[in-house]
């Protein structure tokens, strides 16, 4: 397994109102949750990203073996070949898959997937293609809309410190609209300290949770989760 390691800063402990059940799904029943997903995770100091399964194919990104904070860098697999996986890549525009050597990864299974509904204001956690549990969110302003499309959890970083505590989930998105952020604007699913924002399209493109309920997701969650992202 690879969850994010911890950091020494003790996490808020979730309030009585850490969880935030609601109703089952009922408007998303053409969005596929899959039961599990196959996530490699990068060996090798450099994996190199092809535009085909073939080892002298031109070169669509070469990718570190570490994300921005230290850990692994997960690649979610959208298909796979002998020797190879097509992997989705953590770079812009969304979207960018390339192939990888699978003696450059490791193969990993992971059984849970984040499906965001934007217009619902919903984030919601399936196990095994099962439902386990949803919370509300705040989205993308129009100015500044999150990003749709198929996404997985690239770096988890613990206690980042107010008003993002008690963890940031980075994705694998990049905002649209934002270019002068660090590294492209990434956008991510993080905790927020105000809980009135929650239903409304107020963030620069990310995901905002309460507190108890990005801890609660923390505690299941590793590198490489899929988060598919609908409007």
């Amino acid at each position: 397994s690879h969850k994010a390691p911890k950091a020494t800063a003790a996490s808020p402990t979730p309030s009585a109102q850490a969880a935030h059940p609601l109703p089952t799904p009922t408007d998303t029943p053409g969005v596929p949750i899959p039961v599990s997903s196959t996530v490699v995770i990068a060996q090798s100091n450099v994996v190199v990203a092809r535009k085909a399964p073939d080892a002298k194919a031109g070169v669509v990104a070469n990718i570190q073996h570490h994300n921005i904070i230290g850990q692994e860098t997960p690649l979610l697999v959208t298909a796979t070949v002998p020797g190879w996986y097509q992997v989705l890549l953590p770079i812009k525009p969304n979207d960018t898959t390339g192939w990888v050597a699978a003696s450059d990864v490791q193969e990993e299974v992971t059984g849970d997937f984040l499906l965001a509904t934007l217009s619902a204001f919903r984030i919601d956690h399936y196990v095994g293609g099962k439902l386990k549990e949803s919370f509300p969110v705040a989205v993308g302003a129009a100015a500044t809309p999150t990003p749709t499309g198929l996404f997985y959890l690239w770096a988890i970083q613990a206690d980042p410190g107010p008003p993002y505590d008690p963890v940031i989930f980075a994705l694998s998105a990049f905002s649209t609209t934002l270019t002068n952020w660090p590294l492209g604007g990434i956008v991510g699913i993080h905790g927020w300290d105000d809980p009135s924002v929650e239903g409304h399209a107020v963030s620069n493109g990310c995901l905002r949770l309460h507190p108890g309920d990005a801890a609660r997701l923390q505690s299941e969650l590793q590198l490489g989760v899929p988060v598919r992202i609908v409007a």
